[in-house]
């Protein structure tokens, strides 16, 4: 009994460990979109290290779909959410509670909810943040670290606490210097490699300016056969993959394109 006694109590200090308090770093996650399904979103699509410096902070709004107090609270966080969207704040909704997807659909009509909400039915996101009861808010900021994480109301008069973080952390989006940025000489592809390359490659590029960049691959007959991004890149070096398994062995090009620039490198996939 005396050993049955000790294992139940490693598991629970082995599950309370992995909950993120304030101050831990986040390892990136991943899960499906409500409704949609086939489509993912992860963590890290919002890390500036990760994604060419658009930093963001990053809000996880946890909730279930039969709480009266999410139902509360939806049309208040769709209304942050908009305030602040525009300065660097990325929301999330992460979701459990419906027995089918169209349940998620009627939740984002209900109340008028258009940021993105991740299917956690089997609650695999919530429990590394979280085991109490919902709502429950997180704010990560652009390090990728929590600064702030509790559950209960953010409406007025509660959200105080709330607002003076995610207030301070978009601040700091602000004051990102570029002292440490190293501005190349030229801008555009640098190089790609290897090339020959099977089955991917690795596009490096540079930027002088804080530009969108839309970065394609052509084929021989000039036909666009893949888009790797359209994103805004701050100056900088840059890179990015592109992984051909799925296309026929052969010359492609790979074309940047910003408003101020353009180039076109050959590669060629060889098996």
């Amino acid at each position: 009994m005396k050993k049955i006694v000790i294992a139940i109590s490693l598991v629970i200090s082995t599950l309370s460990a992995q909950i993120y308090k304030v101050g831990d770093s986040v390892s990136d996650f991943s899960g499906s979109l409500c409704p949609e399904g086939n489509q993912t979103i992860s963590l890290y699509d919002y890390n500036g290290t990760e994604n060419g410096g658009n930093y963001h902070v990053v809000w996880l709004i946890f909730f279930n779909l039969t709480s009266r107090s999410c139902q509360l609270e939806a049309a208040y966080t769709q209304s942050i959410m908009a305030q602040f969207a525009d300065e660097g704040l990325a929301t999330i909704g992460v979701g459990n509670g419906w027995r089918e997807t169209v349940e998620c659909t009627d939740w984002k009509k209900l109340f008028g909810v258009t940021y993105p909400i991740i299917d956690d039915s089997q609650s695999d996101i919530r429990d590394i943040f979280t085991r109490g009861t919902v709502p429950h808010h997180v704010l990560i900021n652009h390090e990728m670290e929590v600064i702030y994480t509790a559950r209960g109301y953010i409406m007025p008069p509660f959200g105080n606490d709330f607002l003076a973080v995610l207030n301070s952390a978009l601040s700091e989006l602000t004051t990102l210097s570029l002292d440490e940025i190293i501005v190349p000489d030229r801008p555009g592809i640098q190089k790609c490699y290897p090339n020959p390359f099977n089955p991917a490659v690795t596009v490096n590029f540079a930027l002088q300016d804080e530009e969108f960049t839309q970065i394609s691959v052509y084929n021989i007959l000039g036909e666009k056969v893949d888009d790797l991004t359209a994103s805004t890149f701050m100056p900088g070096f840059h890179e990015l993959q592109w992984n051909a398994i799925e296309f026929p062995t052969g010359v492609y090009f790979i074309q940047l394109v910003t408003p101020t620039y353009q180039q076109t490198r050959k590669i060629m996939y060889l098996k």
